[in-house]
């Protein structure tokens, strides 16, 4: 067994447990999109990102094992600006027509930007329309 702290919270998880999986075993939410059990463990959306006390950069919670005495901050300021950033540069390269989609109200980006609070996007794509020049060599 590990023993750690999530937010100050005393925990003791089996070895090779990620940082997510502990939370959820703790009744801790990390908001993520891209983790699926044995599926995808990449930590790609980076949505789930933490801090680790002692260590200048964020972790993604899905794929780094908690370690012995590890202090896990999942709602730090610097965990929560970093989360926010990432949803926004994934909502900028999504459609964001919620009300049309199929999965809207059982969508987790819907969800997590819910939560976070985003209801506007900062980041614009300008995509200048495409010429179709229909005449090949």
């Amino acid at each position: 067994m590990v023993n750690a702290t999530i937010n100050g919270k005393a925990i003791q998880v089996p070895e090779n447990t990620t940082i997510l999986e502990a939370a959820k075993l703790n009744h801790i939410t990390i908001p993520h999109l891209c983790y699926l059990k044995k599926v995808n463990e990449i930590g790609a959306c980076r949505v789930c990102v933490v801090e680790i006390e002692g260590q200048d950069r964020l972790v993604s919670s899905c794929n780094t094992v908690v370690q012995e005495g590890m202090k896990i901050l999942t709602n730090s300021p610097k965990a929560r600006q970093a989360r926010r950033v990432n949803v926004e540069l994934i909502l900028s390269q999504h459609n964001a027509r919620c009300a049309e989609c199929v999965r809207s109200g059982n969508c987790e980006l819907q969800t997590v930007a819910n939560d976070m609070g985003i209801n506007t996007f900062p980041y614009h794509e300008d995509i200048p329309a495409l010429e179709w020049n229909m005449d090949f060599p």
